[in-house]
């Protein structure tokens, strides 16, 4: 949320560093491309499914 000025109130600013955090933690580790990697695999598998 936003205050009056249109500035992020202090825990909002907060919930988004912690995001931040997790975001370069998972990318660092390989956990994005993975996902990607498996979501990739899903929807080559369901093309087959309507078969």
């Amino acid at each position: 949320m936003k205050d009056s000025s249109g500035e992020l109130t202090p825990q909002d600013q907060l919930i988004q560093e912690r995001v931040d955090q997790c975001r370069k933690f998972l990318r660092s580790n390989g956990f994005h491309q993975s996902l990607r990697d498996l979501w990739n695999d899903i929807k080559e598998d369901s093309k087959y499914d309507l078969l």
